[in-house]
């Protein structure tokens, strides 16, 4: 599909990639990942012919049509939602009109008429109208909203509009720039399911590890300047990256104890004249060693950075309590008589729709929206802390970044420490210096965030904090709230985020909150499910004849229930078998990286000298082959299983 030749991209002396080649083919779906600024956003622009090249080409096959939805920006449109969605791509109407000119003049029965029908049906069009609700609806769009005009709607919502029609028009290739940005942690789960069961092709940037590790079969890393392509999901790179490291450490440590052998040896021998000869070859032994010296690259578990946070003083057990609470916006009612408390010690999420009142009420535990009728209680001891993306008010612009870190930092706190959590939040080095005032909102954010746990209150609530970050910060900010004592809510579309931090889950559903008190997968297992006092509640209030239309719903209901259950049956089964390929695809590379080896060897032409063993390794590297022939047959048989 598509040919990158020695790629290179700079920007003055800031050298972004170089000489990078690889091929996208046809059913990849491909996690790109690298840490911010090392160009991935740019090399979306490359492959669209948006921006040009400071050295050699990507080649696009003729034909290929490429859908991008980019990071940051608002999606322009005439049409409502809906009308997007089955009127606004361009070939369908071309033949669409084509069609209806054909039929118009009579002449159904000529051989155009037919070729028009089959290029309607390989873009989807017979089926357009359901699959484009369908998407609408996973991504969080209500019935009354598919006929809204799409200039009319907030950038986010015009965002999910740009990626509902990418999703039902046929695409050769999607370029998805972080598509979880603008979404709920409802709609991004829905993304996760509909992109594993993708047939089509993409490229993926994310820094939802979870998330590409559901929907990914291929790895893009882009580091240092260059580009690396794994076979395999982002579970998956991670696990060969630790045994690269492993395998390369133990060569490194095996290697700095020749060093010190050979340096003992020249230093005890070197005045002495019958060991001269000796000397000068351990010496030449030594120089090869250096040149040759294994650099072991920064060990992605210490970049998060090694510091330690103030204790915060311990609050009382109860540490928020909402009693009886009402909340309205002029006539639509958010909250009717909530009863809500959080207790010392809870990491909990907010889950629910777009619209559901999930930052309605970390606003109202913050103190920072008002209620309507009702009381807020604050528990002993506590101390709160609100990170929201728009809130840079509690930043001082003339300061630089160190500066305004500082101003949070407790005085015993040293400054090794201080810029250790900043370059966690990628405020490294010279990015340190920057005044406030020049940052990016995102920038802002991160600097709101480093300072939040620079020394941190006991109790924090956070809206989105995972935003604008890349995957090694999001590991900083998970390690820094798992080894936090305090308390928090939170909110957050990043499903590695939840499923690490949280333990325990609030649904915020149709003006209610309920309660899971476990980790984010038993939420998930669970939230299809009435409890017990859910049970009670429905018997109390339903009465003692039933009419035909609550019959109806409940047989709805359970039919509903009924589909949930084969759909989680049916993700367990998929689950079950992507384990099997992804420990396959471990078993195969290992074979490669054996073959690798043996390769090398046999390249050597001193290694013949032993006939039996170079016999041995040949004999080896064509079982290799044959194993590996195997195992990709086996994934290939595993695969057509996955429903």
């Amino acid at each position: 599909m598509i040919s990158i030749i020695n790629l290179s991209k700079n920007y003055g002396s800031k050298v972004l990639f170089e000489n990078i080649s690889l091929n996208i083919n046809q059913g990849e779906k491909i996690g790109l990942i690298g840490p911010n600024g090392t160009g991935k956003s740019t090399l979306f622009s490359l492959i669209l012919g948006e921006s040009e090249p400071s050295g050699g080409e990507v080649r696009v096959n003729k034909g290929v049509y490429i859908g991008y939805l980019p990071q940051e920006s608002s999606f322009k449109s005439d049409y409502t939602v809906l009308a997007e969605l089955t009127e606004g791509d361009e070939r369908i109407m071309r033949f669409k009109t084509e069609k209806e000119k054909i039929e118009a003049e009579n002449k159904a029965d000529c051989a155009r008429y037919g070729e028009v029908l089959h290029e309607l049906e390989v873009l989807g069009f017979f089926e357009l109208e359901h699959k484009a609700k369908k998407i609408l609806s996973g991504l969080g769009f209500k019935g009354k909203d598919f006929d809204r005009p799409i200039s009319q709607m907030s950038g986010g919502w015009q965002m999910r509009a740009l990626l509902g029609k990418l999703l039902t028009y046929h695409y050769d290739l999607l370029l998805l720039d972080e598509p979880t940005n603008y979404l709920d942690l409802n709609a991004a789960l829905w993304l996760k399911d509909y992109l594993a069961a993708f047939q089509g092709t993409f490229i993926m940037i994310s820094h939802d590890k979870a998330f590409l590790t559901d929907v990914t079969n291929y790895t893009f890393i882009l580091e240092n300047g260059s580009i690396s392509k794994v076979q395999g999901n982002y579970e998956h790179y991670e696990q060969i990256k630790e045994e690269k490291r492993t395998h390369l450490l133990k060569q490194f440590k095996e290697q700095e104890k020749k060093i010190k052998q050979l340096d003992h040896f020249v230093a005890r021998f070197h005045a002495q004249p019958n060991k001269a000869a000796s000397v000068r070859a351990k010496r030449r032994v030594l120089e090869k060693m250096e040149e040759n010296k294994i650099i072991l690259p920064p060990d992605p578990r210490e970049s998060i950075g090694n510091f330690s946070f103030p204790q915060t003083r311990k609050s009382g057990h109860r540490v928020i309590s909402l009693e009886e609470v009402f909340k309205s916006y002029g006539d639509i009612q958010v909250y009717n008589g909530l009863d809500f408390e959080i207790a010392q010690g809870e990491k909990a999420v907010l889950a629910g729709e777009n619209g559901a009142g999930k930052s309605t009420l970390l606003k109202m535990l913050a103190g920072i929206v008002n209620i309507d009728k009702g009381n807020r209680v604050v528990g002993y001891n506590v101390d709160i802390g609100y990170f929201s993306q728009t809130r840079t008010d509690v930043l001082n612009v003339e300061n630089t970044v160190l500066q305004e870190a500082y101003s949070a930092a407790p005085g015993y706190m040293a400054e090794e420490s201080i810029r250790t959590i900043l370059g966690a939040f990628l405020f490294g080095g010279d990015d340190a210096e920057k005044k406030v005032k020049v940052l990016s909102g995102g920038e802002k954010s991160r600097l709101i965030l480093a300072k939040l746990l620079i020394d941190p209150p006991n109790f924090l609530l956070l809206d989105e904090p995972t935003t604008h970050l890349d995957v090694d910060a999001v590991d900083a900010l998970v390690k820094a709230l798992k080894e936090y004592e305090g308390t928090i809510v939170f909110i957050s579309h990043d499903i590695y985020f939840v499923r690490s931090v949280a333990n325990s889950v609030f649904e915020v559903k149709s003006g209610r909150v309920r309660k899971f008190p476990g980790s984010f997968d038993y939420y998930l297992e669970k939230r299809d499910s009435f409890s017990d006092e859910d049970r009670v509640a429905e018997r109390k209030m339903r009465p003692a004849a039933k009419k035909p239309q609550e019959i109806n719903r409940e047989k709805a209901k359970e039919e509903e229930r009924r589909r949930r259950e084969e759909e989680r049956k049916r993700k367990s089964h998929n689950a079950s078998i992507r384990d099997k390929i992804n420990r396959l695809l471990k078993k195969k590379e290992n074979l490669e990286l054996e073959t690798y080896a043996k390769a090398r060897a046999l390249s050597n032409p001193h290694f013949y000298r032993d006939e039996d063993t170079a016999k041995e390794y040949g004999r080896r590297m064509k079982e290799i082959e044959k194993l590996v022939r195997e195992i990709e047959e086996e994934i290939k048989a595993l695969e057509s299983q996955i429903i």
